[in-house]
């Protein structure tokens, strides 16, 4: 098996291996682009990089440059020629710079709150218990889908060069997926220790947390997909 590049390999980084990644679908939905087109500019990027036409360093650049290109072609986009010209790059002062601090906030407010539930599932179900395994699995699945909203979310603001409607849209369903899961970890913390304290025998009101939690995994999962 021949080994990749570094350009061929940071290609599969940003649009995915065999398919698509789910980041760069996304990518592709907040400018208006088709799969299929997407799956286009991945190919002209392998054969420029085969014929050395362009680097691993000026990858991302090229790439954002054929989004932005082919954006404009895309018959239904919602922004006309005339409100395009007026738009601004993406810039310290755009709303896309707010969108990706707002972003990194939550990273931060998920990690730290990953961590307390994570001491307090050790502390009410010591391993190898499988109640233990189970509550883990679902903390494990929640910072996967998490991390691929924030992902997904933080290479749309980078890999887009205008502010568009359906940018927006993309964003903030990506931003409210991320806030509902930091709601059902809150959730689930609470909870934890309400049945630690009181001793509690019947773990129902945590079960079907973890049931809510999993719903919301599944439907976020099927959005993505």
């Amino acid at each position: 098996m021949f080994s990749k590049s570094p350009a061929e390999q940071k290609l599969e980084d940003l649009t995915g291996g065999f398919l698509l990644s789910d980041e760069y679908k996304a990518i592709l939905r907040a400018n208006n682009i088709e799969y299929s087109v997407g799956e286009h500019i991945k190919n002209q990027l392998k054969e420029e990089i085969k014929l050395n036409i362009v680097s691993e360093e000026g990858l991302e650049t090229r790439l954002r440059y054929l989004i932005k290109q082919n954006s404009k072609k895309n018959p239904s986009s919602t922004q006309t020629p005339e409100i395009k010209t007026q738009k601004e790059p993406v810039n310290a002062q755009s709303p896309l710079k707010r969108y990706e601090d707002e972003i990194n906030t939550l990273k931060v407010e998920y990690d730290a709150k990953e961590k307390v539930v994570t001491n307090m599932i050790e502390k009410s179900f010591a391993p190898p218990q499988i109640t233990y395994d189970k509550f883990m699995d679902h903390v494990k699945q929640a910072n996967k889908v998490f991390n691929s909203e924030a992902d997904g979310a933080l290479n749309i603001v980078r890999m887009t060069t205008r502010e568009t409607p359906r940018i927006d849209t993309e964003l903030e369903n990506k931003i409210s997926n991320m806030k509902a899961i930091i709601s059902y970890i809150d959730d689930l913390t609470n909870e934890l220790i309400i049945n630690l304290s009181s001793n509690k025998e019947s773990n129902t009101d945590v079960e079907n947390l973890l049931a809510d939690m999993k719903d919301l995994i599944d439907s976020v999962k099927k959005y993505d997909s």
